[in-house]
């Protein structure tokens, strides 16, 4: 019986029984990651694309986009990440730029901002900082702004670019409940900026699409990855 199994055709029966398990697996996964972002878009009166694992609007009354993007040079150091932005509203200058990636996700060969200095030690050793101005330095620095942004270093990336927060994490949250996790830290401390800063005129419309600043923040627009 057994020399059967191990015949061409029982071979390559087996890899086609694995292969339509893997599949199957698969279609469920995205069947659930997608209705629990439509249960979380629809909780929060969050709006979500028919095509697309992206959900955007005014989360607790400030301009969010979350999406789904793919990340790595190709092949198995390719990967699907979460992307987070968070419009700080004004509350920092936009030319400030604030980043944090971990080693093993940098690309090869890829370019490193100039260092500035805050004047903390452990932010200044997990951050890289360029276009501080004045007015930013005693916001980042403000107790409850220091902590969550350490608060924030176990994500893939977390950036501070143009006026919007940006965290990316490996994965797409498969739950309603994954995904106001993922949001609860990062929200926190865009409140946290908000309050520490001066009042500052907004420099985004309110009707403003999140995703428009998307293409001069990042390598790649979040989005890219299909439900």
């Amino acid at each position: 019986m057994l020399s059967g199994v191990f015949s061409p055709l029982g071979i390559l029966a087996s890899l086609l029984v694995l292969g339509a398990l893997v599949l199957a697996t698969l279609f469920q996964l995205k069947r659930r990651q997608r209705a629990a972002w439509e249960a979380f878009a629809k909780a929060h009166g969050l709006s979500i694309a028919e095509r697309r694992m992206e959900v955007q609007g005014r989360y607790q009354g400030r301009p969010l986009l979350l999406a789904t993007g793919k990340r790595g040079a190709g092949g198995k150091k390719r990967h699907t990440v979460t992307v987070l932005r968070l419009d700080l509203e004004g509350a920092l200058p936009a030319d400030l730029l604030l980043e944090h990636e971990r080693p093993e996700d940098k690309l090869p060969g890829a370019a490193t901002p100039r260092e500035e200095l805050l004047g903390d030690a452990e932010l200044d050793a997990a951050f890289q900082v360029e276009g501080l101005a004045p007015e930013a330095r005693p916001v980042l620095l403000e107790p409850g702004v220091r902590q969550r942004l350490l608060g924030l270093k176990g994500h893939r990336r977390v950036s501070i670019k143009g006026g919007w927060l940006q965290v990316e994490q490996r994965g797409v949250p498969a739950s309603a409940a994954a995904l106001e996790a993922l949001l609860r830290a990062p929200h926190d401390l865009a409140r946290a900026v908000s309050e520490a800063a001066p009042a500052l005129p907004a420099t985004s419309a309110v009707e403003a699409a999140p995703h428009a600043e998307a293409s001069r923040m990042d390598e790649e627009l979040p989005g890219s990855e299909h439900a």
